[in-house]
């Protein structure tokens, strides 16, 4: 299939209701033969996922990275529903996430309280998981505050919130989660105007 096919595809997919993503999914250790092989896997098992189809990929080989290696994968994918895309999150922990298309996503109350408390579950779950030893709860931490940044962007893909607003949606306490907004905005991932936390908009 041509890109010009490829695209007409993906267009029609996104009109019959699914959501266009890109993301990072990178694999941080050594040696740098072990990471690369891992990135295969972890690409391979990607496509196999019943309710995604990857339309793009780039892979970038493994590079030093604080005494390791980091190896990571570009993908633009297509998936069926935000319960797909909040899976995705957990299962791959991407470095990245954008929701390309649509604009907007559309759920209900009840499908968003579903979401939410999924997401919040896993990260108690992690929570847990952190008090082990030193090197797992780093590892932990930072797949943690990966979750938090997709879950983020996730909530403000379906409207621009103020911090109270996203508190509530993400079962994240204000103080906490005021920090991690700021490096956000900060790295103009997101916008902050009076008080109202948007997406940062292309172009």
């Amino acid at each position: 299939m041509d890109e010009k096919e490829n695209k007409k595809t993906v267009r029609q997919n996104i009109d019959e209701g699914k959501i266009l993503v890109r993301a990072i999914v990178e694999i941080v250790g050594k040696p740098k033969e072990h990471v690369e092989e891992a990135l295969k896997v972890v690409i391979k098992k990607i496509k196999e996922e019943k309710d995604l189809k990857v339309v793009d990929e780039k892979v970038f080989n493994a590079e030093p990275y604080e005494k390791m290696f980091s190896a990571f994968a570009e993908m633009e994918f297509l998936l069926g529903s935000i319960d797909s895309l909040v899976g995705f999150c957990f299962d791959y922990m991407p470095s990245s996430l954008e929701i390309i298309e649509p604009e907007k996503l559309k759920f209900n109350s009840g499908e968003l309280a579903s979401v939410l408390n999924d997401m919040i579950g896993k990260l108690q779950n992690i929570n847990v998981r952190a008090t082990q030893s030193d090197m797992e709860q780093k590892s932990l931490k930072k797949n943690m505050i990966k979750v938090i940044r997709n879950m983020i962007l996730i909530l403000l893909k379906s409207k621009d919130m103020d911090i109270r607003e996203l508190s509530k949606n993400s079962g994240i306490d204000e103080k906490n989660l005021e920090q991690l907004l700021n490096v956000m905005a900060k790295e103009n991932v997101i916008i902050l105007k009076e008080g109202v936390y948007s997406l940062k908009k292309d172009g």
